[in-house]
Formats: C-alpha cells, sequence, structure tokens
C-alpha cells in the first residue's frame, strides 16, 4: 500500500473515530503501539521484580518510569499464550489449549482475529517480528498478512523440511521470501534491526508493532560481543547454563533499550505506548534467585512461576510512574490497546479494557484470573488459587517470594471461598471451542450434521 493512499485511509479513520475515546487518541496524531513479549521468562527474571542475579537496566527503567503491574497472568506455555494475546480470547474458546501440532495441516486459523486486524482497517502500519511457530510458512505462506500484519520478519523454526536455529544462522522468513543467516549471523538482531527499520520508515504514520522475541527460550547461550552491548554481573556459583540464561536476559534488556533509543531519536516517546510481557514462565531447568529463596522456573505448570510474568507499560508524559497489584491477564490486551488508540471493538472478546489502570479514568478491574493450558485449569484472586484437581492454595498475593509458596489449605473455614471459586471454575471449564476443536469434537459435529 502507498504512503499516499496510507495516509489518506488514517485521516478518514480518525475522523470516523473521533470521539470514540479520550485515552490517548486524537484527531491529529493518534499513539502508536508496541507490543514485546519476550519468550520463556517469568517475573522473576527482571530485576525491577526482585531478581538478585539478573540485570536489567532498560527494563527497570520502563518501570521506573512507566507502570509495573505485580500481578499480570499468562498460560503456562507458549502457543495459548501467543493466540490469547493477539485474539482476545481464552484458549478454550479458541481451542488453541496447548502446543500447536507439528504435522502438516495445522495453523492458526484464518477466521480468528488479531489486534493487527482492527489496528490496520484503522489505518495503522502493522509489523511483527520474531517467533511465530503457529503454522508452517511453506505450507501456508500468507499467514501474517492474512492476520493483519503488513510486514512481517520470522524465525521459520522448519522450512521445507528443514530446521533452524532461532539464534546463529537462522532461516527468517520476511514478506515472502526466505534467507539463510551465516552461521555466525545472530537471528535476535535481525529481528531487532527489522523493528527499528520499521519504526524509521513508519515514523510519520501511526503504527502497531507486535514484537514477539527469541530470547530467552533454550537452548541458553551467550549471545555475541555481550560486553559490548551491556554489562552482567553474576556471583561466582550460578552454574554455566544460568550463567548463558542471564547473558540473554542483558541481551533481551539490550534490545528493549534499542527501541527505546529509536523513538527518543524520532522524538516518537510521547506518542508510543510500549508494553513489555513475557508469554509464559521461566523454563524449569533455571532456578532464579528472589531475596529470600531461589526458585524454579514453573514453565508448563499450573503454578504462580508457570502463569505469573512481568507486565511494564512506558509512555513518558502519559502514564503516570506507579507499582499496580491490580489483576491484568494477557487477555486483556486487546481490548486495552484498542481503548487506548480509539479504535471501536465490535466484536466480543473475553478481556477486559484496562485502560484506566494505564491512564487515569474509571473503569471495571478483574476481580480474578482464569487460565487454562491443555487439560488443566485454574482461578486466582486475592488471596485464594483453586486448581481443575480441587486443590485449595492459600497464597496471598505479595510482592515477596511467599507466593511462590504453593501452600495447599484444606481448612473448613475457607469452604465458602471453595466453594465461590469452583463456581467460577466450572463456569470458565464450561467454555466450548469455536475454532480450532480437536478431532473428536470434529468428528461429533460432522456426525451431528449428517443425521441432520
Amino acid at each position: 500500500m502507498s504512503t499516499i493512499l496510507r495516509s489518506n485511509i488514517c485521516v478518514i479513520a480518525v475522523c470516523l473515530l473521533v470521539g470514540l475515546s479520550d485515552l490517548g487518541a486524537s484527531a491529529n496524531h493518534r499513539p502508536n503501539v508496541i507490543v514485546i513479549m519476550a519468550d520463556d521468562i517469568g517475573a522473576e527474571g527482571l530485576a525491577c521484580y526482585g531478581s538478585t542475579i539478573y540485570t536489567t537496566p532498560h527494563l527497570d527503567r520502563m518501570a521506573t518510569d512507566g507502570i509495573r503491574f505485580d500481578n499480570a497472568y499468562a498460560t503456562p506455555l507458549c502457543t495459548p499464550t501467543r493466540v490469547m494475546i493477539m485474539s482476545g480470547l481464552y484458549p478454550n474458546r479458541t481451542g488453541y489449549r496447548a502446543l500447536i501440532g507439528k504435522g502438516a495441516g495445522v495453523r492458526l486459523v484464518p477466521e480468528i482475529r488479531t489486534f493487527a486486524h482492527e489496528f490496520r482497517d484503522a489505518g495503522y502500519a502493522t509489523a511483527i517480528a520474531g517467533k511465530w511457530q503457529l503454522g508452517k510458512f511453506d505450507e501456508y505462506p500468507d499467514q501474517p498478512v492474512q492476520h493483519g500484519f503488513d510486514e512481517y520478519c520470522m524465525w521459520t523454526w522448519v522450512y521445507e523440511g528443514k530446521k533452524s536455529s532461532r539464534y546463529y544462522g537462522p532461516q527468517i522468513y520476511r514478506d515472502g521470501k526466505v534467507s539463510n543467516g551465516d552461521a555466525d549471523d545472530f537471528g535476535p538482531d535481525d529481528y531487532r534491526d527489522f523493528v527499528l527499520d520499521f519504526i524509521d520508515r513508519n515514523k510519520d504514520l501511526p503504527f502497531l508493532v507486535y514484537f514477539p522475541m527469541a530470547l530467552v527460550h533454550s537452548p541458553f547461550i551467550n549471545p555475541p560481543e555481550l560486553q559490548k552491548r551491556a554489562e552482567s554481573r553474576f556471583t561466582n556459583d550460578l552454574d554455566k547454563q544460568t550463567r548463558a540464561f542471564g547473558h540473554m536476559i542483558t541481551c533481551m534488556d539490550q534490545t528493549v533499550g534499542d527501541i527505546m533509543a529509536k523513538l527518543k531519536e524520532h522524538d516518537l516517546e510521547k506518542n508510543t505506548l510500549v508494553l513489555f510481557t513475557g508469554d509464559n514462565g521461566t523454563h524449569k531447568s533455571i532456578t532464579s534467585r528472589l531475596p529470600g529463596m531461589d526458585l524454579k522456573g514453573g514453565k508448563g505448570t499450573m503454578t504462580e512461576a508457570g502463569s505469573r510474568v512481568p507486565l511494564l507499560a512506558w509512555w513518558p508524559g502519559q502514564i503516570k510512574p506507579a507499582v499496580r497489584d491490580e489483576f491484568f491477564c494477557l487477555v486483556d490486551v486487546l481490548p486495552t490497546i484498542h481503548s487506548i488508540a480509539g479504535i471501536e471493538l465490535n466484536r466480543k472478546v473475553d478481556g477486559i479494557d484496562l485502560s484506566h489502570l494505564l491512564i487515569s479514568g474509571e473503569g471495571t478491574n478483574r476481580e480474578h484470573v482464569l487460565i487454562n493450558y491443555g487439560r488443566g485449569f485454574f482461578v486466582r484472586e486475592e488471596r485464594f488459587r483453586l486448581n481443575q484437581d480441587g486443590k485449595l492454595y492459600d497464597i496471598p498475593v505479595t510482592s515477596d517470594a511467599s507466593r511462590y509458596s504453593e501452600a495447599v489449605t484444606t481448612d473448613a473455614a475457607h469452604n465458602s471461598d471453595r466453594i465461590r471459586l469452583q463456581k467460577l471454575l466450572d463456569d470458565f471449564m464450561a467454555i466450548e471451542p469455536l475454532y480450532n476443536k480437536s478431532p473428536l469434537e470434529r468428528k461429533k459435529k460432522a456426525s451431528v450434521k449428517n443425521k441432520r
């Protein structure tokens, strides 16, 4: 699409959207939105969340100058969260409850709309970079475009039977073409450079960037020229793998810093909302350190360590610095950024518009968090978490290490709490998938249709 045509679309869209929202959107210059999601990092991986071994100065600055959410939740695994954050729908509603299948014919179905669809329709330039892993690009080459992104630069994982590393020498699928990197080519630098270039080229237009990073997922490697990028500090008693993980966190942090610097270069800081989060907890092979405890990563587990992720919101001049203890689930990202951009959402989603937690105003807070991964479910409120297996965990929301205690209670005094949470959990578990139905569900549906 030409720059002139897109500019005209922007003008028309703005005229239509005036009055829909006062949250940062204006007729002259609607806010840009950048959503950054790191791969496999729980809240304990950032210094601003209490880590005593990892160094994250740029993310710490985001937390200091913006908002740090202390009670942000994702699903415990990659695919469910990635579909959830883009669609605003729970995994059991989309049908993407676990890792997307690796066989032929498996992808994110076109019927699922993402935040990029509405932003693109409203005249925003849209881009995605990093990790897709929601279907093979050789089988479904138009996936990013079909899901609302004008431009893309993605690690392919597998292309025409060839596997590639997300880090050194990756195969990269960019705007319909595949390239093979040299052995010393570092993929995360390519994904970052694409984002920076996209900002350069679209600085005069409203833009949406979704950056699901390749970092800091295993294998745990030492990024190139680390000492030139940023300083890392570690105690001497860390194992080799944890040290490498720490270096990857440093690299991840510097990448965020590079994006922040690019926004400053173009004087876009005050007109760009940046969100940083993670898709699930830290890998189980990593033990991080918080004051008073060592915490084993919880990826893939229905625990606090499996689902509690960092969430930072940074928007200089628009967001007042704060630490917020209200619940935020990544299913809430879509309606929240729509509201902030003044884009009307004409479909039902499971997420809640929490824009009032970023910008002053009134709104409805999330009273509890509902999480689904595979056959597992839980509901979390201020003090208790009830899992599908019937275990009631008494783990009050705190900012210290005690929230990871996973303390089960059988105290009869909490029976009323159990009953209340069980009703919420039953209603949540009753949600039927709308899109990616299991083979059994498809067979059942076909049988009913044939009987008619």
